[in-house]
């Protein structure tokens, strides 16, 4: 097997939220993944969603079968997934619980459209650059 470069991060983080909040049509996934770019993210994973869709497509498995299904005013009431900031975009996918009416449906969420209020919060780390050389105070301990 041939070399591989590689490091371990070593360095501080500190654990942040980010909640988005959506207005009345907007795009979830293109929001979401907005979002991370414009904030700099470079790793985030979704750990809540609140509030209603007006529309939704999820896919999921079902006998074997790939299955594509549209649901509308619909609440998202479980989610994960993960998401990479990469140079060419933004990649990964978000896994949700849907509840419309009382029947629940589990799949990945490829298309929605938010009502007004629907938030969902990503979970990221941003590193912490050394306190002391931001304030200029190289040679002094803490």
């Amino acid at each position: 097997m041939s070399q591989i470069d590689s490091s371990i991060y070593t360095g501080k983080s500190v654990e942040k939220d980010l909640v988005l909040a959506f207005e009345e049509g907007d795009d979830v996934i293109s929001g979401l993944k907005q979002a991370i770019q414009q904030h700099g993210i470079r790793e985030a994973t979704a750990i809540n969603a609140d509030g209603l869709l007006k529309e939704a497509t999820i896919q999921y498995f079902n006998h074997s079968r790939f299955t594509t299904t549209e649901l509308k005013k619909g609440r998202i009431v479980s989610c994960s997934g993960r998401f990479m900031n990469l140079k060419d975009g933004v990649y990964g996918d978000l896994h949700v619980g849907f509840m419309l009416g009382m029947q629940m449906w589990d799949g990945t969420l490829v298309k929605a459209v938010a009502k007004n209020g629907f938030q969902l919060t990503l979970r990221f780390h941003q590193p912490v650059s050394d306190p002391i050389k931001e304030q200029g105070l190289g040679g002094v301990q803490f």
